[in-house]
């Protein structure tokens, strides 16, 4: 976890003002960078400007009358809500609130007699300082600390309705509303719990993520292998994995051979053979065989922990058009209450009707308008879609980033690694003639593999891959060095020995023969790249090394293409190969012959066209380009610098998984407008229904919970979605 960035638990939140008024007052901590509040997930992040204070933030929340803790950064758990309290407190509301509805309304249909009024004030009395206790007390902290939140206007709504039917038992009138009092406390009650059960749900994809944790792990123990929990394994423990056991933690196998099944967080939907030297990931499952590993990452370090981690921290993230409906929910409530007194005023005064028909109008207002929807309409959305994601290989870092994924409308894909297979090999290898300058084939691959063995780039692992094959003699290099986007160079046996590409040893100035060129030409133009060696200024040998293209490339391709995004080939090879390998896959336009440290600079000028850029690449040399990008996509295998460096990681080792993330975010985005709408249409057709007299305040109770619970369960749709 960073120094200036901490995640809190906090408590007591019911609604967006109550959202609106955290992040208003930790927000204008002098300290306090940045704050973003879930209702959702009832969790803030706060960014600080320099060494995070979490004191200072804890007392400022307490201080407006909610709770917070710090939240705990090794717990990786999904905390289910206590509900018994809602529930109990909701049988107490509903055995009130049923004898004096059903009193009233036998009444109306059949005649019967009412119940006393004395036993209707019983009832309404232990069920507005009963249960309804809950709602005066959070409404008395939000007052105290000058904000109107959901539980004020409760509060305002039944406490009108319950004083003023004391008054007219007191003067001797028949009109007491004891049953509104009390029908709207059981049916928040219930749109809370209905809206809890249903906030529980969209969790669903961390706890399935969380569960796959394994819990105890074989670790060597004085020469005994002794089962232990997985929390208690340390880097550098010899584990035994048997068959049928998940692997406790990512590590390395020592010995044996087996075959594990990756399936849920790799999507390989075969298993993987694994044998001495491979690596293995904690959470996976063993299924033949048993084998020995070292463990090299535990706890948060292992992949699945980084997984959930990185999931959680989405979650808790705002999309920015979550902004703008906390900015309308923080202005809503006294709004609201400024039209329920101008509803009173115009029904008392201006129509001239009785105080109470003024009286249940202005109530009315007060209990539809609450903005629990409002709040609850895109955090819902989030939450679900970025689990749907990472059961699907697409791990999101953030709101903001879910919701700009479908918006691109350019993507830049790099060659190497992701738009092929990144497992290059050597085809062919030549040797020249020169005058006056002999060098051995044996010497030549010496040379060769004394340079390229000093780097790990795709290229050099296919050369000295070919060079061990056709069997080399070490040789030492002095001085040697890596000059990026062209080669290397170094003294061997006291010759200065260069190799690169043709570009760089044109730019040297050595002397490239009609012959040469022609062959050079003939590989590139079937998409091979080519190296040249050269000792002593004489260009004495080249090899073309292939990459395979993934089968899904055409495919993926032409669906971008389909969706109206721009695809891009950004490569640092020649534009004979370039060409030759966008041609293949459906790619128009190119960026070929790009030097690793420009790549971010050709991100640029495409977002400088007003474009939305997303990039797609899986090496170290990609990562300032995916930081530039809009949106930075890091393929799965990729390297940890590029995974840290990407806003999206494509888990799965497929290129389909970037179709997956792009219809992931439309679809959420879509889905959170829904439910933006709903919310809004509601309150914009229920406040004039209420104004107008034609709600009852407990009819306006019920469409108030409904409206909770519907934006909940419109957000779980997205579960079922085709992605």
């Amino acid at each position: 976890m960073s120094e200036n960035y901490r995640e809190f638990d906090i408590t007591g939140m019911h609604c967006a003002a109550c959202v609106a008024r955290i992040e208003k007052v930790v927000g204008n901590l002098a300290d306090v960078k940045e704050v973003k509040v879930n209702l959702l997930t009832n969790k803030g992040a706060v960014t600080f400007k320099g060494t995070a204070n979490p004191t200072e933030v804890i007392e400022a929340i307490t201080r407006i009358g909610f709770g917070a803790t710090i939240a705990e950064e090794e717990q990786q758990s999904v905390v289910k809500a206590d509900t018994r309290p809602q529930i109990i407190r909701l049988i107490i509301a509903a055995c009130c609130a049923v004898p004096i509805m059903a009193g009233m309304v036998g009444n109306y249909l059949f005649g019967w007699p009412m119940l006393p009024h004395k036993v209707e004030f019983l009832l309404a009395t232990i069920a507005q300082f009963g249960p309804g206790l809950v709602f005066y007390k959070s409404a008395w902290r939000a007052i105290k600390s000058g904000a109107l939140t959901m539980d004020v206007l409760v509060v305002m709504g039944t406490t009108v309705a319950y004083v003023y039917s004391i008054y007219n038992v007191l003067i001797g009138q028949h009109h007491v509303y004891f049953e509104t009092s009390a029908w709207l406390i059981t049916f928040i009650l219930l749109g809370n719990l209905l809206e809890e059960i249903a906030k529980g749900k969209t969790s669903e994809a961390l706890q399935k993520l969380i569960s796959l944790q394994a819990h105890i792990a074989h670790v060597l123990r004085d020469g005994t292998f002794v089962d232990v929990p997985v929390k208690d394994v340390v880097v550098g423990d010899t584990l035994q994995v048997r068959a049928g056991e998940k692997i406790p933690v990512d590590g390395v196998v020592l010995t044996g051979v087996s075959f594990v099944d990756e399936a849920m967080l790799t999507g390989e939907s075969l298993p993987v053979e694994k044998t001495s030297g491979s690596s293995v990931i904690g959470a996976t499952i063993n299924t033949t065989g048993s084998f020995t590993m070292t463990a090299e990452r535990i706890g948060k370090d292992t992949m699945l922990s980084q997984i959930v981690a990185v999931v959680e921290k989405a979650q808790t993230s705002k999309a920015s058009i979550q902004r703008i409906a906390d900015i309308v929910a923080s202005y809503f409530v006294p709004i609201v209450i400024a039209l329920a007194v101008v509803t009173f005023l115009v029904w008392y005064f201006i129509v001239g009707s009785s105080a109470n028909t003024a009286l249940m109008a202005g109530t009315a207002v007060l209990v539809i308008a609450c903005p629990c929807a409002l709040g609850l309409a895109t955090p819902t959305s989030i939450m679900v879609g970025s689990g749907l994601g990472a059961e699907h290989g697409v791990l999101i870092k953030s709101a903001e980033f879910l919701e700009n994924a479908g918006k691109l409308d350019a993507i830049v894909l790099d060659k190497t690694g992701t738009l092929t297979k990144g497992m290059l090999h050597v085809t062919a290898f030549e040797t020249f003639q020169v005058d006056n300058y002999a060098t051995s084939e044996q010497t030549i691959l010496d040379y060769m593999y004394a340079l390229e063995s000093k780097t790990s780039h795709p290229i050099a692992l296919a050369l000295i891959t070919y060079g061990e094959t056709q069997g080399i003699n070490e040789s030492e290099v002095t001085h040697f060095e890596d000059v990026p986007g062209s080669g290397l160079q170094g003294i061997i046996d006291g010759h200065k020995v260069q190799i690169g590409h043709s570009r760089w040893m044109h730019a040297l100035g050595y002397s490239i023969t009609v012959d040469m060129q022609k062959m050079i030409e003939a590989y590139e133009s079937r998409g091979s790249s080519v190296s040249l060696l050269a000792v002593d200024g004489h260009l004495v040998a080249l090899w073309a090394v292939e990459d395979e293209l993934r089968e899904e490339s055409i495919l993926v391709i032409s669906e971008l293409a389909a969706k109206g995004i721009e695809v891009w080939m950004l490569t640092g090879d020649n534009a004979r190969t370039a060409q030759y390998i966008a041609e293949k896959v459906g790619i128009k336009h190119i960026m070929a012959e790009v030097l690793p440290q420009d790549k971010a600079s050709k991100i640029e000028e495409l977002q400088a066209k007003g474009k939305k850029v997303g990039m797609v690449g899986d090496g170290i040399n990609d990562a300032p380009a995916l930081v530039t990008a809009d949106i930075g996509f890091a393929i799965g295998h990729g390297t940890d610098i590029a995974m840290e460096a990407a806003d999206v990681v494509l888990v799965r080792n497929d290129l389909h998984t970037l179709i997956h993330a792009v219809n992931l975010s439309r679809k959420t985005m879509t889905n959170i407008k829904q439910n933006l709408f709903w919310a809004l249409i509601f309150n914009a057709i229920g406040i004039p229904l209420a104004a107008f007299n034609m709600l009852t305040p407990a009819i306006a109770g019920s469409a108030m919970a409904f409206s909770s619970v519907m934006v909940v369960s419109n957000a779980l749709r997205l579960k079922r979605a085709k992605i």
